[in-house]
Protein backbone atom coordinates (compact mmCIF):
# COMPACT_ATOMS: atom_id res chain seq x y z
CA UNK A 1 0.00 0.00 0.00
CA UNK A 2 3.01 2.28 0.62
CA UNK A 3 4.67 1.76 -2.65
CA UNK A 4 0.99 2.52 -4.78
CA UNK A 5 1.06 6.12 -2.13
CA UNK A 6 4.60 6.54 -3.46
CA UNK A 7 3.59 5.48 -6.94
CA UNK A 8 0.30 8.37 -7.15
CA UNK A 9 2.32 11.15 -5.21
CA UNK A 10 4.98 10.94 -8.69
CA UNK A 11 2.37 10.51 -10.77
CA UNK A 12 0.46 13.97 -10.10
CA UNK A 13 3.83 15.15 -9.32
CA UNK A 14 5.17 14.50 -13.21
CA UNK A 15 1.94 15.79 -14.19
CA UNK A 16 2.02 19.09 -12.89
CA UNK A 17 5.68 19.31 -14.72
CA UNK A 18 4.50 18.52 -17.61
CA UNK A 19 1.33 21.17 -17.21
CA UNK A 20 1.94 24.42 -19.68
CA UNK A 21 -0.96 27.54 -19.61
CA UNK A 22 -0.69 29.65 -22.35
CA UNK A 23 -1.88 33.33 -21.56
CA UNK A 24 -3.06 34.97 -24.50
CA UNK A 25 -1.69 38.79 -24.97
CA UNK A 26 -4.59 41.09 -24.73
CA UNK A 27 -2.85 44.57 -24.45
CA UNK A 28 -2.34 47.19 -26.96
CA UNK A 29 0.13 46.49 -30.21
CA UNK A 30 1.82 50.10 -30.37
CA UNK A 31 3.51 51.04 -33.52
CA UNK A 32 6.97 51.45 -34.63
CA UNK A 33 8.50 54.62 -34.34
CA UNK A 34 11.90 55.66 -35.64
CA UNK A 35 14.86 54.31 -33.48
CA UNK A 36 18.49 56.35 -34.13
CA UNK A 37 21.57 55.62 -32.60
CA UNK A 38 24.45 58.45 -33.14
CA UNK A 39 27.13 59.89 -31.95
CA UNK A 40 28.76 62.85 -32.36
CA UNK A 41 33.07 62.61 -31.51
CA UNK A 42 35.42 64.87 -32.23
CA UNK A 43 37.67 65.08 -35.28
CA UNK A 44 35.24 62.70 -36.97
CA UNK A 45 31.98 62.35 -38.85
CA UNK A 46 28.97 61.89 -37.95
CA UNK A 47 27.78 58.26 -37.85
CA UNK A 48 23.94 57.43 -37.71
CA UNK A 49 21.75 54.37 -37.63
CA UNK A 50 18.06 54.78 -37.84
CA UNK A 51 15.73 51.16 -37.41
CA UNK A 52 12.34 50.82 -36.42
CA UNK A 53 11.05 49.63 -32.98
CA UNK A 54 10.08 45.88 -32.28
CA UNK A 55 6.85 44.31 -30.51
CA UNK A 56 8.74 42.80 -27.50
CA UNK A 57 6.86 39.45 -28.38
CA UNK A 58 8.45 39.42 -32.21
CA UNK A 59 10.49 36.68 -32.91
CA UNK A 60 13.23 38.52 -34.88
CA UNK A 61 16.28 39.41 -33.58
CA UNK A 62 17.55 42.49 -35.21
CA UNK A 63 15.07 45.71 -35.54
CA UNK A 64 14.29 46.72 -39.18
CA UNK A 65 16.85 48.97 -40.66
CA UNK A 66 15.32 52.45 -42.24
CA UNK A 67 17.12 52.75 -46.06
CA UNK A 68 14.57 55.91 -46.93
CA UNK A 69 14.99 58.19 -44.00
CA UNK A 70 15.70 61.75 -44.39
CA UNK A 71 18.23 62.47 -41.69
CA UNK A 72 19.06 66.59 -41.71
CA UNK A 73 21.66 67.53 -39.14
CA UNK A 74 21.41 71.14 -37.68
CA UNK A 75 24.94 72.82 -36.67
CA UNK A 76 24.94 75.90 -34.22
CA UNK A 77 21.36 76.25 -34.95
CA UNK A 78 22.24 76.55 -38.69
CA UNK A 79 21.19 73.42 -41.50
CA UNK A 80 24.90 71.80 -42.57
CA UNK A 81 23.50 68.87 -44.50
CA UNK A 82 21.62 65.73 -45.39
CA UNK A 83 23.44 62.91 -44.54
CA UNK A 84 24.25 60.43 -46.82
CA UNK A 85 22.96 56.80 -46.73
CA UNK A 86 25.96 53.95 -47.36
CA UNK A 87 24.39 50.55 -45.82
CA UNK A 88 21.62 49.13 -44.28
CA UNK A 89 19.83 52.16 -42.52
CA UNK A 90 23.57 53.55 -41.74
CA UNK A 91 23.95 57.35 -42.29
CA UNK A 92 26.92 59.38 -42.90
CA UNK A 93 27.75 63.23 -42.83
CA UNK A 94 30.78 65.13 -44.37
CA UNK A 95 30.88 67.43 -41.38
CA UNK A 96 33.58 67.05 -38.95
CA UNK A 97 32.52 67.86 -35.27
CA UNK A 98 34.99 70.12 -32.93
CA UNK A 99 34.08 70.30 -29.23
CA UNK A 100 31.75 72.97 -28.68
CA UNK A 101 28.91 72.05 -31.44
CA UNK A 102 25.40 72.33 -30.53
CA UNK A 103 24.48 69.04 -32.78
CA UNK A 104 20.56 68.49 -33.96
CA UNK A 105 19.36 65.67 -35.88
CA UNK A 106 15.74 65.75 -37.37
CA UNK A 107 15.08 62.31 -38.92
CA UNK A 108 11.81 61.43 -40.93
CA UNK A 109 10.70 58.88 -43.06
CA UNK A 110 7.71 58.22 -45.30
CA UNK A 111 4.56 56.21 -43.14
CA UNK A 112 6.20 57.27 -39.37
CA UNK A 113 5.95 59.99 -37.54
CA UNK A 114 9.37 62.90 -37.37
CA UNK A 115 11.58 62.50 -34.90
CA UNK A 116 14.88 64.69 -33.30
CA UNK A 117 17.56 65.09 -30.64
CA UNK A 118 19.75 67.63 -29.85
CA UNK A 119 23.46 67.49 -27.53
CA UNK A 120 26.33 69.89 -27.13
CA UNK A 121 30.06 68.24 -27.65
CA UNK A 122 31.45 68.62 -24.35
CA UNK A 123 35.06 70.44 -23.77
CA UNK A 124 38.07 68.97 -23.70
CA UNK A 125 39.09 67.73 -20.03
CA UNK A 126 41.94 70.93 -18.61
CA UNK A 127 45.20 70.11 -17.64
CA UNK A 128 45.60 66.74 -18.68
CA UNK A 129 48.40 64.53 -17.44
CA UNK A 130 49.78 60.84 -16.62
CA UNK A 131 52.67 60.23 -15.48
CA UNK A 132 54.01 55.90 -15.06
CA UNK A 133 56.59 54.45 -12.34
CA UNK A 134 57.85 51.26 -14.05
CA UNK A 135 59.38 48.45 -11.71
CA UNK A 136 61.52 45.93 -12.89
CA UNK A 137 60.77 42.58 -10.94
CA UNK A 138 61.08 38.36 -10.24
CA UNK A 139 64.04 37.85 -12.59
CA UNK A 140 65.08 34.54 -12.79
CA UNK A 141 67.05 32.26 -15.41
CA UNK A 142 65.51 30.22 -18.23
CA UNK A 143 66.72 26.55 -18.23
CA UNK A 144 66.14 24.34 -21.03
CA UNK A 145 66.98 20.89 -22.92
CA UNK A 146 69.67 21.42 -25.51
CA UNK A 147 70.23 17.99 -27.78
CA UNK A 148 73.64 16.91 -29.30
CA UNK A 149 71.66 16.25 -32.15
CA UNK A 150 69.50 18.47 -32.70
CA UNK A 151 67.73 17.30 -35.50
CA UNK A 152 66.81 13.47 -32.83
CA UNK A 153 68.31 11.24 -35.78
CA UNK A 154 69.64 8.84 -32.81
CA UNK A 155 65.84 8.53 -31.25
CA UNK A 156 65.06 8.89 -27.76
CA UNK A 157 68.51 7.95 -27.01
CA UNK A 158 69.79 11.48 -28.38
CA UNK A 159 72.31 12.84 -26.16
CA UNK A 160 71.18 16.73 -24.12
CA UNK A 161 72.55 18.62 -21.86
CA UNK A 162 70.84 21.49 -19.68
CA UNK A 163 71.82 25.46 -20.73
CA UNK A 164 70.50 28.76 -19.57
CA UNK A 165 68.85 30.19 -22.65
CA UNK A 166 67.75 33.32 -20.98
CA UNK A 167 65.88 35.04 -18.38
CA UNK A 168 62.08 36.01 -17.32
CA UNK A 169 61.35 38.70 -15.50
CA UNK A 170 58.00 41.43 -14.60
CA UNK A 171 57.52 44.73 -15.48
CA UNK A 172 54.88 46.57 -12.97
CA UNK A 173 53.69 49.82 -14.53
CA UNK A 174 51.85 52.21 -12.92
CA UNK A 175 49.63 54.75 -13.88
CA UNK A 176 48.43 58.18 -12.80
CA UNK A 177 45.72 59.81 -14.80
CA UNK A 178 45.46 63.14 -13.40
CA UNK A 179 42.61 66.07 -14.67
CA UNK A 180 41.09 69.47 -13.48
CA UNK A 181 37.10 69.51 -13.55
CA UNK A 182 35.66 72.66 -13.67
CA UNK A 183 33.94 73.91 -10.69
CA UNK A 184 30.17 75.02 -10.79
CA UNK A 185 29.48 72.61 -13.55
CA UNK A 186 28.29 69.55 -13.97
CA UNK A 187 30.26 67.23 -15.93
CA UNK A 188 30.45 63.45 -17.25
CA UNK A 189 33.51 61.39 -18.55
CA UNK A 190 34.64 58.20 -19.43
CA UNK A 191 37.89 56.67 -18.44
CA UNK A 192 38.70 53.88 -21.68
CA UNK A 193 42.31 51.88 -21.34
CA UNK A 194 43.08 49.33 -23.75
CA UNK A 195 46.39 47.14 -24.24
CA UNK A 196 48.26 47.48 -27.63
CA UNK A 197 50.30 45.03 -29.53
CA UNK A 198 52.06 46.08 -32.81
CA UNK A 199 53.83 43.37 -34.73
CA UNK A 200 55.31 44.57 -38.49
CA UNK A 201 52.94 47.89 -38.16
CA UNK A 202 49.64 45.69 -37.94
CA UNK A 203 47.68 46.72 -34.77
CA UNK A 204 45.57 44.49 -32.19
CA UNK A 205 43.66 45.61 -29.38
CA UNK A 206 44.83 42.92 -26.32
CA UNK A 207 41.96 44.06 -24.43
CA UNK A 208 39.65 46.63 -22.64
CA UNK A 209 40.61 47.71 -19.09
CA UNK A 210 36.91 47.74 -16.68
CA UNK A 211 39.15 46.55 -13.38
CA UNK A 212 40.61 50.20 -12.32
CA UNK A 213 38.92 51.25 -8.98
CA UNK A 214 38.57 54.34 -7.99
CA UNK A 215 36.15 56.63 -5.87
CA UNK A 216 34.41 58.20 -8.92
CA UNK A 217 33.22 54.73 -10.21
CA UNK A 218 30.91 54.56 -7.08
CA UNK A 219 31.75 52.50 -4.00
CA UNK A 220 27.88 51.54 -3.23
CA UNK A 221 26.76 55.71 -3.94
CA UNK A 222 24.51 56.30 -6.75
CA UNK A 223 25.91 59.45 -8.81
CA UNK A 224 22.34 60.29 -9.97
CA UNK A 225 19.82 60.83 -7.18
CA UNK A 226 19.32 57.00 -7.54
CA UNK A 227 18.03 57.20 -11.44
CA UNK A 228 20.91 53.85 -11.70
CA UNK A 229 21.79 51.59 -8.82
CA UNK A 230 25.57 51.44 -8.62
CA UNK A 231 27.97 48.56 -8.39
CA UNK A 232 31.67 47.97 -8.08
CA UNK A 233 31.92 46.50 -11.59
CA UNK A 234 31.65 49.32 -14.26
CA UNK A 235 31.97 47.58 -17.73
CA UNK A 236 32.58 51.29 -19.50
CA UNK A 237 34.21 53.31 -16.40
CA UNK A 238 31.49 56.12 -17.03
CA UNK A 239 31.72 58.82 -13.56
CA UNK A 240 30.08 61.85 -13.22
CA UNK A 241 32.27 64.85 -11.64
CA UNK A 242 29.31 64.87 -8.40
CA UNK A 243 32.53 63.68 -5.96
CA UNK A 244 34.93 65.65 -7.54
CA UNK A 245 33.51 68.92 -8.30
CA UNK A 246 35.76 71.73 -9.36
CA UNK A 247 38.95 69.95 -8.08
CA UNK A 248 42.12 68.33 -9.61
CA UNK A 249 41.90 64.46 -9.41
CA UNK A 250 43.92 61.37 -10.05
CA UNK A 251 42.96 57.83 -11.24
CA UNK A 252 45.61 55.11 -10.55
CA UNK A 253 45.52 51.61 -12.11
CA UNK A 254 48.53 49.17 -12.69
CA UNK A 255 49.39 47.00 -15.12
CA UNK A 256 51.68 44.01 -15.08
CA UNK A 257 53.60 42.09 -18.19
CA UNK A 258 55.88 38.96 -18.22
CA UNK A 259 58.53 38.65 -20.47
CA UNK A 260 61.03 35.80 -21.60
CA UNK A 261 64.27 37.09 -23.08
CA UNK A 262 66.17 34.51 -24.74
CA UNK A 263 69.17 36.24 -24.84
CA UNK A 264 71.76 32.59 -25.73
CA UNK A 265 69.31 31.66 -28.75
CA UNK A 266 69.87 34.79 -31.40
CA UNK A 267 67.25 33.02 -33.79
CA UNK A 268 64.46 34.17 -31.40
CA UNK A 269 65.61 37.65 -31.82
CA UNK A 270 64.59 38.11 -35.42
CA UNK A 271 66.10 41.60 -36.29
CA UNK A 272 63.40 42.37 -38.78
CA UNK A 273 60.55 41.78 -36.44
CA UNK A 274 59.42 45.17 -35.03
CA UNK A 275 57.71 44.26 -31.68
CA UNK A 276 56.13 47.31 -29.72
CA UNK A 277 53.50 46.64 -26.84
CA UNK A 278 51.74 49.95 -25.81
CA UNK A 279 49.07 51.45 -23.43
CA UNK A 280 46.51 53.45 -25.12
CA UNK A 281 44.71 55.86 -22.49
CA UNK A 282 41.49 57.78 -23.74
CA UNK A 283 40.05 60.53 -20.80
CA UNK A 284 37.03 61.49 -22.76
CA UNK A 285 34.38 64.49 -22.03
CA UNK A 286 31.15 62.57 -22.67
CA UNK A 287 27.35 64.55 -22.68
CA UNK A 288 24.91 64.01 -19.52
CA UNK A 289 22.33 61.64 -22.35
CA UNK A 290 25.49 59.45 -23.11
CA UNK A 291 26.36 59.10 -19.74
CA UNK A 292 22.62 57.89 -18.80
CA UNK A 293 22.88 55.71 -21.71
CA UNK A 294 26.00 53.87 -21.00
CA UNK A 295 24.81 53.54 -17.19
CA UNK A 296 21.20 51.95 -18.35
CA UNK A 297 23.45 49.85 -20.06
CA UNK A 298 25.37 48.63 -17.22
CA UNK A 299 22.34 48.20 -15.49
CA UNK A 300 20.54 46.17 -17.81
CA UNK A 301 23.74 44.23 -17.86
CA UNK A 302 23.42 43.51 -13.87
CA UNK A 303 19.95 42.72 -13.90
CA UNK A 304 18.83 38.96 -12.75
CA UNK A 305 16.06 38.49 -15.47
CA UNK A 306 14.20 36.69 -12.91
CA UNK A 307 14.43 38.96 -9.88
CA UNK A 308 15.24 42.24 -10.98
CA UNK A 309 12.86 45.22 -11.74
CA UNK A 310 12.48 45.86 -15.84
CA UNK A 311 15.43 48.30 -16.81
CA UNK A 312 14.34 50.75 -19.46
CA UNK A 313 17.57 52.10 -21.87
CA UNK A 314 17.92 55.60 -21.34
CA UNK A 315 16.87 57.73 -24.60
CA UNK A 316 16.78 61.12 -25.64
CA UNK A 317 15.16 61.23 -29.41
CA UNK A 318 12.22 63.15 -28.75
CA UNK A 319 8.74 61.21 -30.42
CA UNK A 320 11.36 58.30 -30.95
CA UNK A 321 13.83 55.80 -29.40
CA UNK A 322 17.94 55.83 -29.31
CA UNK A 323 20.40 58.18 -28.32
CA UNK A 324 22.45 60.79 -29.80
CA UNK A 325 25.48 61.30 -27.61
CA UNK A 326 28.86 63.14 -27.74
CA UNK A 327 31.62 62.94 -26.41
CA UNK A 328 35.46 64.80 -26.90
CA UNK A 329 38.59 62.72 -26.72
CA UNK A 330 41.71 63.07 -25.43
CA UNK A 331 44.29 60.31 -26.72
CA UNK A 332 47.98 59.49 -24.76
CA UNK A 333 50.12 56.03 -25.87
CA UNK A 334 52.71 54.99 -23.48
CA UNK A 335 55.22 52.21 -25.02
CA UNK A 336 55.52 49.57 -22.70
CA UNK A 337 59.77 48.91 -22.39
CA UNK A 338 60.23 45.29 -22.65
Amino acid sequence: MKNISILYILLIFGSLLSCETEIEFNGKVTEPVLVVNALACTDSIIHAKVSLSRFFLDQEDDSPAVTDATVALYVNGTFRENLVHFKKGEYLSTYVTVQGDVIKLNVSAPRHESVWSETTVPLATADLHIDTTIVKSDTSLLIDILYDDPYGYNGPNTPFHYDTVGVTYNFTHTFKVSFSDPVGVSNYYRLVVHNMTTINGRTSIDEYRNDIEDIVFGSGKNNLDGLFAETGYDPYNVFSDELIDGTTHTITFIHKQDFNRYDNRPYYADSTIHYERSEVIDLQSISRAYYLYLKSLKALGLADPFMSEPVQIYTNIDKGLGILGARTHQLRKIVLPE
